[in-house]
């Protein structure tokens, strides 16, 4: 079997189309105070859904992964059918743009005009959505510049206009992991380049936070894109590079990152036979099929009960 690529290089950077402009920029949107949405954490256990059971009582062991840290969680019990690592606190590199996501969705007004005050063309050695100063685009446009090309600039763009400010955004994202009482993250920007020692969380929280993600309107349809064509001020035209979503049957979920601190991780979400498993992979050269190797062996030898 060919083995995909395993990183997600820094130095991509997607052809930003400027020959596009519009005759007139998009009207102006008034200053709005950022929204707080009341949602309800799903991370408890439903209490009408029972964890998978094996089909015999001599399942095989699952299989070898090069994982630093690795977890595959069914989705509506919250069960955690493998983990290895799952709680130590690691770098998530762009990971981080899963609780970017959830926030901005949170946020709402995915159709509000953003002034983008950020410059791509500084960011070298970072993947980007290409955007400049100057540019304007809806936040949806910027989610999935986030999400698809795994957008660092996009990132800083939805967190100053969600929050006010990078510091703010921050805050937010801490607050969120308080709010889904998870205990192994800590966040110090909105893409997870740098950070050092105060930018980490672990892959159990990680598939948490996917499965919390899940529940909002808007997480699966812009995480799973193939391409977006960004019409703003201008067009730029992105493309999804999570290869997890092309290489599974059923994948419906999938997030990629890669720094020389984090290595290779991956967050990934899949669809068979009526349910859903999350797997979360950190530093591993073979992330893609080491998630593969543990969401065929839950599928084959677990099976769900009815409620």
């Amino acid at each position: 079997m060919p083995t995909p690529a395993t990183t997600e290089p820094e130095t991509l950077r997607l052809a930003a189309s400027t020959s596009s402009s519009r005759d007139a920029a998009p009207p102006a949107e008034p200053d709005v105070a950022p929204k707080t949405a009341a949602i309800v954490p799903h991370l408890l256990p439903d209490p009408w859904a029972a964890p998978p059971l094996p089909k015999s009582d001599r399942v095989p062991a699952p299989p070898n992964n090069n994982a630093l840290a690795a977890v595959l969680v069914d989705e509506p019990s919250g069960a955690v059918l493998y983990e290895k690592n799952a709680h130590d606190r690691l770098a998530p590199a762009s990971l981080t743009k899963i609780v970017t996501l959830i926030l901005a969705l949170e946020h709402g007004g995915l159709d509000e005009w953003v002034d983008v005050d950020v410059d791509s063309r500084t960011m070298r050695g970072s993947t980007i959505m290409g955007i400049i100063p100057g540019d304007r685009f809806t936040l949806r446009d910027l989610l999935y510049g986030l999400m698809l090309p795994s957008g660092n600039d996009a990132a800083l763009a939805i967190g100053r206009h969600v929050a006010g400010s990078d510091e703010a955004f921050v805050a937010q994202m801490n607050a969120l992991s308080q709010r889904l009482g998870l205990t192994d993250s800590l966040f110090a920007n909105p893409h997870g380049l740098g950070g050092g020692v105060t930018h980490y969380t672990s892959a159990y929280d990680l598939a948490m936070f996917s499965r919390y993600g899940m529940t909002l309107p808007g997480f699966r349809e812009i995480s799973t894109a193939p391409y977006w064509k960004a019409q703003g001020n201008r067009v730029i035209e992105v493309a999804n590079i999570a290869s997890f979503l092309r290489l599974y049957r059923g994948a419906d979920f999938g997030k990629t990152g890669y720094t020389r601190n984090a290595g290779s991780t991956l967050a990934a979400g899949a669809w068979r036979d009526g349910h859903r498993l999350f797997a979360v992979i950190l530093n591993s050269p073979s992330r893609e099929w080491d998630a593969i190797g543990l969401m065929d062996w839950a599928f084959t030898n677990y099976k769900w009960q009815l409620p």
